[in-house]
């Protein structure tokens, strides 16, 4: 299974290269979003998504980008569907288990190519160079929080 989302990855990344080279003249059905025209939505987190295929609230595969602001936090929680993610910019920390624990975190430079098994508790965070994602899965997905987060001191 790993294998085939490896390459399923590359199949990807390599049509989004060829789609690229070949912009001035586009057959049926080729889509290209070129990063200047990519829409980013800003999310009740403070991260920032572009879809780039599909939902991940919709049946199906989708495709997205999930900007990372420096020094940005992820408490505890798990997805219902299989999740495969590259670091493209920047450095992402992400720790497993349903607690938050900044000794459990494994630093992930760019380049780095990761999964996240469905239903697998896991947290994250950003230092100060913050981190571009990429993830590909089949939805539909949702987010289950395992922790809350805690109230600001006064």
């Amino acid at each position: 299974m790993k294998r085939f989302m490896f390459a399923a990855t590359a199949a990807l990344l390599s049509l989004a290269a060829y789609t690229a080279c070949a912009a001035d003249d586009l057959p049926p059905g080729v889509t290209l979003v070129k990063p200047e025209s990519m829409k980013w939505e800003k999310s009740a987190s403070g991260r920032e998504n572009a879809y780039l295929l599909g939902h991940p609230t919709k049946a199906g595969p989708y495709l997205y980008l999930v900007k990372w602001p420096p020094n940005g936090k992820a408490l505890a929680h798990k997805h219902p569907d299989h999740r495969y993610g590259m670091v493209v910019s920047g450095v992402h920390y992400i720790g497993y288990g349903d607690k938050f624990d900044e000794k459990k975190l494994h630093a992930h430079p760019a380049g780095t190519f990761f999964t996240e098994p469905a239903n697998t508790a896991h947290f994250g965070m950003t230092k100060s160079e913050g981190a571009v994602l990429y993830f590909y899965a089949v939805g539909p997905s949702g987010n289950t929080p395992l922790e809350k987060e805690e109230p600001a001191k006064k």
